[in-house]
């Protein structure tokens, strides 16, 4: 992925115009998605943020946290204002025309906020059984 003069590698990206005989670089995505750690986060939020707007085919740029339950999609039809999206929420990925539950995102992620919402889900689940 091109950023103006500089290269990234997204986690995960969706080019509906993909040329394979560029396999392993694209101008045209239509969405990009970044998982979140503690060295990467401030790159992603600030310097691939700046890059990554200004590529005109995209429509979404999505930023995952992996140690906490929080996931911000930034579109441009919104003018790159960031939405947050918790347990509990549906995202809609308008560029893809997908929508989830951001509980199947984080399905196999090990975070405290996951093992406390599985808790209660059980709990939950337990005192409709006795009912």
């Amino acid at each position: 992925m091109r950023g103006g003069s500089n290269f990234y590698y997204p986690d995960a990206t969706v080019d509906c115009h993909f040329d394979d005989s560029e396999p392993y670089f694209t101008q045209t995505p239509i969405i990009i998605v970044e998982v979140l750690s503690r060295p990467t986060r401030r790159t992603d939020e600030t310097i691939k943020l700046m890059s990554y707007i200004n590529i005109p085919s995209l429509r979404e740029y999505v930023l995952i946290q992996q140690d906490f339950v929080d996931i911000q999609v930034i579109r441009r039809s919104e003018g790159w204002l960031p939405k947050h999206y918790f347990l509990g929420d549906e995202i809609t990925f308008e560029s893809i025309g997908l929508t989830l539950p951001v509980e199947d995102i984080y399905h196999r992620v090990q975070n405290d906020d996951m093992a406390e919402f599985l808790s209660n889900k059980a709990e939950a689940g337990q005192y409709a059984e006795h009912e």
